[in-house]
């Protein structure tokens, strides 16, 4: 069997796509930050390597004796140099996690278009056999509000009304695994949504049912919102928590698209948000009703 990279593996969709590997019996390499490789699937996978997947150097380690890699899309500037890297150790297959910003953006400066924009280039120049993967919305950006409501019982947002398509990560990962060992996925870029058109306020009303209590949903200023963004993601340029915003503010009136191509790659539906609530449910719970499984009666939830 061919020998897999799979990148990010301490990440959500790393994990979920080393262990439907594994399950399969592919021999995997696993690629973690330094801080977070040390034990790391030690247990289950020996070949465990510490490295930057924006660095082409440590990239040359991790691709050395792999056929097919599961990527996360480089800094710009190092897209180049990095799949140069892999083409150097005779890699034959790239699945990338992209983004649908890459056809969904409006005109101009885009830092999240503009870094899948340039990796899909650089795989296609490298002439490798690809496969990338476009969600619309991750389910697990609402990991962004765990804190809050945990803490405080309420969300601050400046969109209450926006509209999302949210896709679990296992999804993702379900079908980045299928397009690591077969040839029916070579050349397809998909669009991938979760199954439902749901509200900001939506979200919250199912992730307040599973929990069992009461969530606020604070309407916030745009520049509180930018400003939360960027604490909830380090690292996040401020052009970038800005164009988030003008899309969040977008979908207040334009209804995202839910795709089929999902259940077209992988013979089925992609899972609703609630399930993806029930499989992360701890994080929205306090320690105390996370250890004794309690929760307050659900109250209605008010808007401000």
């Amino acid at each position: 069997m061919s020998r897999i990279l799979v990148t990010g593996a301490s990440g959500r969709i790393g994990r979920h796509v080393a262990r439907r590997l594994r399950a399969q019996g592919h021999p995997l390499r696993l690629l973690a930050r330094p801080e977070e490789a040390e034990g790391l699937f030690r247990s289950e996978c020996d070949d465990v390597v510490a490295g930057d997947f924006n660095d082409p150097h440590w990239m040359s380690q991790a691709f050395d004796g792999v056929d097919a890699a599961f990527m996360y899309a480089p800094a710009p500037s190092a897209s180049a140099a990095v799949f140069a890297a892999a083409r150097a150790c005779s890699v034959q297959r790239i699945v990338m996690l992209s983004s649908a910003s890459v056809v969904k953006a409006p005109p101009g400066p885009n830092p999240i278009a503009e870094r899948h924009r340039i990796a899909e280039a650089a795989v296609k120049a490298a002439g490798f056999e690809f496969t990338f993967i476009r969600p619309d919305t991750m389910a697990s950006n609402c990991l962004q509000w765990a804190r809050s409501i945990r803490e405080e019982g309420r969300v601050y947002t400046a969109c209450p009304d926006s509209m999302r398509n949210p896709v679990h990560e296992d999804d993702l990962a379900l079908l980045a695994a299928l397009a690591l060992e077969s040839n029916v996925h070579i050349g397809r870029a998909y669009f991938v949504t979760g199954p439902q058109v749901l509200r900001v306020r939506d979200q919250l009303d199912i992730i307040a049912e599973q929990r069992g209590t009461a969530i606020g949903c604070i309407c916030i200023e745009e520049e509180e919102a930018m400003t939360r963004s960027m604490q909830a993601q380090p690292g996040m340029s401020r052009l970038a928590a800005q164009r988030l915003l003008d899309y969040l503010k977008k979908s207040v009136t334009v209804r995202p698209d839910v795709s089929d191509e999902f259940l077209e790659a992988t013979g089925r539906a992609p899972r609703p948000f609630v399930e993806w609530v029930r499989d992360h449910l701890n994080a929205f719970r306090s320690s105390t009703e996370v250890s004794d499984g309690t929760a307050s009666p659900l109250m209605k939830r008010g808007v401000s």
